[in-house]
């Protein structure tokens, strides 16, 4: 099998190019449905190593941001439209919205993530009516989805009811607690799941879905282990706190020369804390450590 990162970084190009020029007319449509349809395919082929590179890369550089940003959230909507009992046509609503709803501020926010200061006052103008601005650009760009156009319109509304486009707050801001900015560092993913305590029912609801689905700690996310050893998480095990991961740096911080698969439900293995991705200096051999876990994951099914 190929290096499914390569697809993704192609993938991600070609959905930077029609964010950042939303052209009038069924072109750009027809666009960005086949840059949706490829994404599909690439995450049903393997979701934990699609979750994997889209996360580590949020998590790892601010360097085109809004682009990552849509794909990472992207995936989180699509994962989680089935245990939040979504319908076909709400799911794929929201999986659209998820890939657009910052159309309408993409330079900015690709700018905001490397700028090592606040929003002045006009930018902060400018973000704070860029979902209505987004949803308009949609709309001439040949969209007539309501119920799309409906979560993107509104996904920053604090009082919103209608589930699809909860879902899309909920995991825009986790997402957005992971990735890091010039002006400060990422939150860890138990930081990150912190932030966003249910404060409602449906908040709840969501809340449990997220964890259970992706995990305490989802593929793409670094640990410390009980060892003092650092690894990344490379696959889910069905135990949301007890992932499957690669152990990639000494309990020195000095990479290792391969890396070592591990089982954290093994005590001996156990994670003792998430780390922020901005603390581990290395460089991960990402086709390495892929190849690694499909190998694992088939030794498993076969044994």
């Amino acid at each position: 099998m190929d290096d499914p990162t390569d697809r993704w970084l192609t993938l991600e190009l070609r959905l930077a190019a029609l964010l950042h020029n939303p052209q009038r007319g069924a072109d750009w449509s027809t666009a960005l449905d086949a840059v949706l349809q490829q994404a599909r395919a690439l995450l049903g082929e393997d979701e934990d190593a699609a979750l994997y590179w889209l996360l580590h890369v949020s998590a790892t550089t601010p360097v085109g941001y809004s682009t990552a940003h849509a794909l990472t959230c992207w995936a989180l909507a699509r994962l989680l439209a089935a245990p939040l009992g979504l319908t076909e046509l709400q799911a794929d609503a929201l999986e659209r919205a998820a890939l657009t709803m910052n159309i309408g501020m993409t330079a900015l926010q690709d700018a905001l993530a490397v700028q090592p200061y606040p929003p002045d006052a006009q930018q902060r103008a400018l973000i704070d009516t860029h979902a209505a601005r987004g949803a308009q650009c949609l709309r001439e760009c040949g969209v007539r989805d309501a119920a799309w156009l409906h979560i993107v319109e509104h996904h920053h509304e604090p009082d919103i009811t209608d589930l699809p486009t909860q879902v899309l707050q909920r995991i825009d801001r986790y997402a957005a607690l992971l990735s890091p900015r010039a002006s400060r560092s990422g939150h860890d993913v138990v930081q990150g799941a912190r932030q966003l305590q249910p404060h409602n029912a449906v908040d709840d609801t969501i809340h449990r879905a997220l964890v259970t689905t992706l995990g305490v700690c989802p593929p793409g996310s670094f640990v410390r282990l009980h060892d003092g050893t650092v690894a990344v998480v490379l696959r889910r095990s069905g135990r949301p706190a007890e992932p499957w991961v690669a152990r990639v740096q000494d309990a020195d911080g000095r990479p290792l020369p391969e890396p070592q698969w591990l089982d954290t439900s093994d005590p001996a293995h156990a994670i003792d804390a998430a780390l922020p991705a901005t603390e581990v200096r290395l460089r991960l051999p990402h086709a390495s450590l892929l190849r690694l876990a499909r190998q694992a994951s088939m030794a498993r099914a076969g044994g």
